[in-house]
């Protein structure tokens, strides 16, 4: 059975579609795939999608973009010559293709894997267009969180600490594409005794990281108190699930000192 003849309405909003997708990421044709190349950033990924027909290429658009990375052109069983010398240009270290081996066939896979440089080849492909698309989508992006990806954890607390280390805060997010999680803590110490030090450390651990140590030894009389703050980075590729905790533990002449009001903040920063 045939699909329905589109409506106006329809056709122009695909038209719209394409328009928005060209400006947003290089869409290369086989037989231009180079055209206008200039010396640009580092491409982490190039996805790779059939040139016969413009479903894949469309859905990937999205993708590409949130990637930092183009979309280029192949026929079923074979790499253009353009679009294999912008990959040799761009030399980058993933390749996806789009859709099954009906549109682009195991050959040209293994084309890719040959490539010099020894790129990592993956294929994401459903049953049909629709299919590959939703799949695309899922493997992309995420459900816990906006693009740019943000968590935060915090509000009114008061607890003890003590010589043990313990997890006062933690947040956690999957990464959509390769980046950097920046982290940034806050925390008031309360001390009952003067001389007492209260130290906290982001960490993707539950234990005291002496490697990223907030410190704090308190000066004055019983009763003080300080606010304690850091900001750490982490790197993610995508895909990756991280969770970062702060730790924090108190050692002095008292038992125990008080954390409260403490925060967590993780941001998503994709590779430019």
């Amino acid at each position: 059975m045939l699909d329905a003849i589109p409506t106006r309405r329809e056709l122009l909003a695909w038209a719209l579609a394409v328009v928005l997708a060209v400006t947003v990421v290089v869409v290369a044709r086989p037989d231009s795939a180079s055209a206008g190349n200039g010396a640009g950033p580092h491409t982490q990924v190039v996805y790779i999608a059939t040139g016969e027909n413009f479903p894949d290429a469309l859905g990937a658009a999205a993708t590409a973009a949130l990637g930092l990375g183009p979309v280029l052109l192949v026929q079923q069983n074979s790499i253009p010559g353009p679009t294999l010398a912008e990959l040799n240009r761009l030399q980058p270290p993933d390749i996806v293709i789009v859709g099954g081996t009906a549109v682009i066939s195991a050959g040209v896979e293994a084309q890719l894997q040959a490539l010099a440089w020894g790129p990592t080849v993956t294929r994401i492909a459903g049953a049909n267009r629709y299919d590959t698309a939703a799949q695309l989508s899922q493997a992309t992006f995420p459900t816990s969180g906006r693009y740019p990806l943000a968590v935060h954890a915090g509000g009114n607390q008061n607890e003890p600490v003590t010589a043990s280390d313990e997890v006062v805060r933690s947040v956690s997010l999957t990464a959509p594409a390769n980046g950097t999680v920046i982290v940034n803590s806050t925390a008031t110490a309360l001390q009952v005794t003067a001389g007492d030090v209260v130290r906290c450390s982001i960490t993707t651990g539950t234990v005291h990281d002496f490697g990223f140590e907030q410190f704090w030894q308190s000066p004055g009389s019983p009763g003080s108190f300080e606010q304690l703050a850091g900001t750490r980075g982490f790197d993610v590729t995508a895909g990756q699930a991280l969770t970062v905790n702060l730790v924090c533990d108190h050692f002095g002449a008292s038992s125990s000192s008080n954390i409260f009001d403490s925060a967590l903040t993780a941001i998503f920063v994709a590779d430019t």
